[in-house]
């Protein structure tokens, strides 16, 4: 009789466990393991037999969970405690007793690890947070041609929930040696903070810099700030377009120099074409405002493959266009580069 009411017990015991890591659809499917975390969209479980699972919130009728999570309402207080439903409401057992919340003013659910990580996210050092990587094209002949081409690249992101700065540079040095010319020799570099106003609107301000020796441009100076707007914030895709006004400050080898205010229209766009591989493109349109025959159009277009966990080939695209070059020189500039590349910086916190 005592085997008997031990093993009554222990199943009991399994059944409450189970149902304490359980998941219920709204389908009547069933799926037991330990909740991650829950942004609004998707709900993660972690089970024993499949790793993560992602499901969509909207399809979740009820669940539970034995183990402590940190729950945000909408109004963006916070609970801890273990948490199970109770039809549309949810109960979380916190230290201080017991406490309903409507299903529907759940904003987030998060284990205290990943809590940790997101709070951290939100207020990271300057020298945290920062995600990018750089390339590197290299070309070397000797023989009847002695030529030298390299060309190098550099972008880094450090994105908040409220802010962002984005810094790239490129440059590339072409010289052929037996002509003793040298048939590229150029760097672009850029510096933008972003500050989001609301979810979807937010002001930039931003300093780019440049120099080309064959357009004899000793340098480029353009400060400039303005507006932005996220048209598209998917994980598959970004889109941001960009207005604002800018000054740009041009001195040339033949002693030629302006001062130019411009306006600036631009648009900033990243597609994850496969789980590897991803596109990104811009286009930045800046006409002068004190001189209407000056304007000036950069275009961008990359495409970068991941090859290992930090390894990336890249190919890019970029065209310049300058309406009022010097005397001599052609409008516009068209570069092709392909080569290696690397990653940097962990992944945000969810």
């Amino acid at each position: 009789m005592s085997k008997r009411i031990v093993l009554l017990l222990c199943l009991l015991g399994i059944g409450v466990v189970s149902f304490a890591e359980q998941v219920t659809l709204k389908n009547g499917d069933r799926l037991t393991g330990a909740i991650q975390s829950m942004d609004g969209k998707k709900l993660v479980v972690k089970t024993s037999y499949a790793g993560d699972v992602s499901i969509d919130w909207s399809e979740v009728s009820q669940f539970s969970s034995d183990k402590p999570l940190v729950i945000t309402r909408t109004d963006k207080q916070v609970l801890s405690g273990t948490v199970s439903t109770e039809g549309q409401a949810v109960m979380i057992t916190t230290a201080q007793g017991p406490q309903k919340l409507a299903l529907a003013d759940v904003s987030a659910m998060r284990s205290p690890a990943d809590q940790a990580a997101y709070e951290k996210s939100l207020h990271p050092g300057m020298l945290e947070g920062w995600n990018g990587g750089g390339n590197f094209g290299f070309a070397l002949a000797r023989g009847n041609s002695e030529t030298t081409n390299l060309a190098l690249g550099f972008n880094a992101l450090r994105k908040t929930t409220k802010d962002a700065w984005v810094v790239n540079a490129a440059s590339i040095y072409s010289r052929d040696s037996k002509t003793d010319t040298t048939t590229a020799n150029s760097f672009q570099g850029l510096l933008r903070y972003d500050r989001n106003l609301n979810k979807r609107l937010f002001m930039y301000g931003a300093f780019a810099g440049s120099y080309d020796s064959l357009q004899n441009l000793n340098y480029r100076l353009v400060p400039g700030a303005g507006l932005g707007f996220h048209a598209i914030a998917s994980n598959r895709t970004t889109l941001d377009l960009l207005a604002g006004l800018a000054y740009t400050r041009e001195s040339y080898t033949t002693g030629l120099i302006n001062n130019l205010f411009s306006a600036t229209l631009g648009d900033e766009f990243g597609y994850k074409l496969t789980k590897n591989t991803t596109v990104i493109q811009n286009l930045y349109y800046l006409p002068s405002l004190n001189n209407t025959s000056i304007y000036h159009v950069n275009g961008n277009f990359g495409l970068a493959t991941k090859l290992n966990g930090w390894l990336t080939s890249n190919l890019n695209f970029n065209d310049r266009y300058n309406s009022s070059p010097v005397l001599g020189n052609k409008k516009n500039d068209v570069l092709f580069t392909a080569g290696l590349g690397f990653t940097f910086g962990a992944k945000p916190a969810k």
